[in-house]
């Protein structure tokens, strides 16, 4: 099914020829439809595109859920060239590569814009690896709502994740759940609301509102908003199509998706406390589902043990498994995201 759409999805975009008026086509894959990063911001993007470059480009849109893909596949697709922008969810593809999860490790910067900060530092070797090992241009990297817990079960900080099955999406949050005693089980974001509702797992992390809008407060009963990240994401254009474009049109277009990133940190920024006040009715909900999830107050303690688990398990596991694939992976995140959290790969 998966591939019929694939091959669907291609021969869809092998039919859009330059026209007459010199636009060019473009094949763009975006994120998880029932997201509203994708409702309000990148969908938006992309349909309008033709108009907001003056007609230089036509574009082909679909989403993840359209194609039947998960995101695992996200760097294999961009690289054989299938689409020829594609939305990148970096903990789906750091199984393939680590190196990409140093701009958003769970309880580096759980602050927004600390995470920006990050993001600045790390940009430009993390474009270099993208460009060097997949053929991807990296035209804008932003943040999902903070990512907090959704429990079926009471949970009241940290150490009670103590042999709970939580879901995780990147190898660095499951070492970040397990430093706690936690189960990590990892699964794509369309698999959880089943996971949690049949008792799969107990406990699911993921952005505020990501939750809210698929619904999660009908299968999870207990909202802890400890914000351990981000679920940062990138658009990737693959380097072939970004060279065959004319300077301006190439300019046009990189400045386009430098102001949706820019529309994406704000969305961000907006939804991350608003999320958490629509799955529990309290304070102003604009742009989820008012829900009746229980709030529980993060534990004092909380903070400094997350910063523990940074220091104790996810730094020391993620930089040496990046080693292994690249060389200098800790010296270089040292050097970049390092010196802006002021922690230290040893």
């Amino acid at each position: 099914m998966r591939l019929a759409a694939l091959l669907s999805t291609i021969a869809l975009g092998a039919a859009l020829t330059p026209s007459a008026h010199g636009q060019t086509p473009m094949r763009a894959l975006g994120n998880f439809a029932n997201q509203l990063q994708s409702s309000e911001v990148e969908k938006p993007f992309f349909l309008n595109l033709q108009q907001s470059t003056n007609n230089m480009f036509v574009v082909q849109f679909r989403t993840m859920d359209e194609v039947g893909l998960r995101g695992f596949d996200a760097m294999r697709m961009l690289k054989l060239g299938i689409f020829d922008v594609m939305a990148v969810q970096l903990g789906y593809v750091s199984g393939d590569e680590p190196f990409v999860l140093g701009v958003d490790l769970p309880g580096v910067a759980p602050e927004l814009a600390t995470a920006r900060k990050v993001t600045e530092a790390y940009r430009a070797p993390f474009a270099k690896r993208i460009l060097e090992n997949y053929n991807g241009e990296v035209v804008a990297l932003w943040p999902y709502p903070g990512q907090i817990f959704f429990c079926r079960d009471r949970v009241g900080g940290l150490d009670e994740l103590k042999g709970k099955k939580v879901r995780t999406f990147t190898p660095a949050m499951a070492k970040f759940v397990e430093y706690f005693g936690g189960v990590s089980v990892t699964l794509a974001f369309p698999e959880v609301y089943q996971s949690l509702q049949r008792g799969v797992i107990d406990c699911a992390i993921s952005g505020s509102l990501s939750g809210n809008t698929s619904k999660w407060f009908e299968v999870a009963n207990f909202l802890y908003p400890l914000n351990i990240g981000w679920g940062t994401q990138a658009h990737v254009v693959n380097a072939d199509y970004l060279k065959k474009l004319a300077p301006q049109q190439r300019d046009v277009l990189l400045a386009q998706f430098k102001k949706m990133e820019n529309d994406m940190w704000d969305l961000a920024e907006r939804t991350t406390q608003d999320g958490v006040n629509c799955n529990t009715s309290t304070g102003t909900c604009k742009y989820g589902t008012s829900a009746k999830m229980t709030l529980v107050p993060v534990k004092a303690a909380d903070p400094g043990r997350m910063r523990e688990a940074v220091e104790k398990a996810v730094l020391p596991a993620w930089g040496s498994e990046c080693n292994k694939k690249m060389a200098d992976c800790a010296k270089i995140w040292n050097d970049t995201a390092g010196k802006v959290t002021g922690f230290t790969i040893r």
